[in-house]
């Protein structure tokens, strides 16, 4: 599949105008085009193409942004590796996808208590069919700001953030991912 995905030169990875010269110019070529664009959703080929990428550096690693070009940089470290991650937002529609979970602090007296995490910034975790598992990421707070977890974008998330401040929440969720329509890759990191 990451084959499949680095063969595509097209710098728009959901476009389904992709590839029309090696599919010939008959409506029968575009109707089998287009129907596995469907059935192999651009966005699920980029997850599956993260997912075996950070498993062949998992593997290895026990003892300007594109999906394409943080897969590669994934790959490409020939020493030990130094990143282990590829982040990514995904977008339903023109929104980006904003995911929420809950998981239990500390807080006065040793008591437990409940945390909302929200995040647009995600890890795979695991993929069976339209079906991934995906890990909520998040930024360390600002030691000088009071309120770290309120934001509407992306940006508003990740703007002027230190790459080492991404953390992992261990709070992971389960989406179909046909309802997305686009995805966006950060930079590889070690998480």
């Amino acid at each position: 599949m990451y084959r499949e995905y680095k063969d595509h030169e097209n710098d728009h990875d959901c476009d389904c105008s992709k590839d029309w010269k090696d599919h010939g110019k008959d409506e029968k070529s575009k109707e089998h085009h287009h129907d596995h664009n469907k059935k192999e959703g651009c966005v699920e080929e980029v997850l599956e193409a993260i997912l075996k990428a950070q498993n062949k550096v998992k593997k290895l690693s026990e003892c300007k942004n594109s999906c394409k070009e943080s897969i590669n940089d994934l790959l490409e470290e020939h020493k030990k590796p130094k990143k282990n991650t590829i982040p990514f937002i995904l977008y339903c529609g023109c929104e980006p996808f904003k995911g929420t979970g809950v998981t239990t602090i500390h807080g006065p007296h040793k008591k437990k208590k409940f945390a909302c995490i929200t995040s647009f910034i995600f890890k795979i975790k695991d993929l069976d069919n339209n079906c991934a598992t995906l890990e909520l990421l998040a930024v360390k707070p600002d030691k000088s700001s009071k309120d770290g977890q309120k934001f509407c974008s992306p940006c508003g998330q990740l703007d002027c953030a230190d790459v080492v401040d991404l953390v992992k929440t261990g709070i992971c969720i389960n989406v179909d991912l046909s309802c997305f329509c686009g995805i966006t890759c950060l930079p590889a990191v070690w998480l």
